[in-house]
C-alpha cells in the first residue's frame, strides 16, 4: 500500500520546528563536517536537505534519515542557520508521527534500542543512565525507549544487568571495513 504524502503538509510540519530551513542553498558545509557522510556512502546531509527542498520526499522520508548521529557538527558551520541536524529531527518525527518507517527496519538498522519485556526486571538503570532521556517505564512494567529520543548510543545496552536491552550495529560501521 503507497502512502500518499502531502508536501505542504511536511514543509510546515518542519517549518514550525526550524523557521529557516528553506535558506540553504546547498554550499556543503554540512556534508564537509559530518563524520558519518566521512564513513557511509549514503548519508548525505546537505542531499537529504536538497532533496526535501525540492519535495522529493519518496528519497528522504524513510530510515535514511537514522543515520544521521545527531550529533549536531553541521550546525555551527552552516552559514544560513539551517541547521540541517534539525531538519532531520523534524523528518523523523514527522516519519514516526504518521507512520511511515517500520519500526523493526529502523532496529535492523541499528538506529534505536529496543527492550525484550520478558527480560526486563525493573531495575531502572536505563532510564538513570540514559543521557536523552528516551528510557521510561511502561504500565505493563517494563522499560520502554522512545525511537525519537533514542540515539543508539549503547550506554542502556551496557549497564543493563538483566541484558534485557538490544542494539544492531549501526549502518556506518557496517559499510567500513577497517
Amino acid at each position: 500500500m503507497k502512502v500518499s504524502i502531502n508536501e505542504r503538509e511536511v514543509k510546515e510540519f518542519v517549518k514550525d520546528r526550524v523557521i529557516t530551513f528553506d535558506q540553504c542553498f546547498r554550499c556543503g558545509a554540512c556534508s564537509g563536517i559530518c563524520p558519518v557522510k566521512k564513513t557511509s556512502f549514503v548519508f548525505d546531509p546537505r542531499k537529504i536537505v536538497h532533496l526535501f527542498l525540492n519535495g522529493m520526499l519518496s528519497e528522504v522520508l524513510n530510515e535514511l534519515l537514522w543515520y544521521c548521529s545527531q550529533c549536531g557538527s553541521c550546525v555551527p558551520v552552516c552559514p544560513m542557520d539551517v541547521k540541517p541536524k534539525e531538519v532531520i529531527k523534524a523528518l523523523r518525527d514527522y516519519v514516526l508521527d504518521r507512520g511511515l518507517v517500520d519500526e523493526e527496519k529502523l532496529f535492523e538498522l541499528g538506529v534505536f534500542a529496543r527492550v525484550n519485556p520478558s527480560k526486563c526486571i525493573l531495575c531502572l538503570t536505563c532510564v538513570r543512565t540514559c543521557p536523552f532521556q528516551a528510557i521510561s517505564i511502561k504500565e505493563e512494567r517494563y522499560a520502554f525507549i522512545e525511537k525519537s529520543k533514542c540515539r543508539a548510543c549503547g550506554i542502556c545496552v551496557r549497564e543493563c544487568p538483566a541484558r534485557a536491552i538490544e542494539l544492531r550495529e549501526k549502518p556506518e560501521y557496517l559499510e567500513v571495513s577497517f
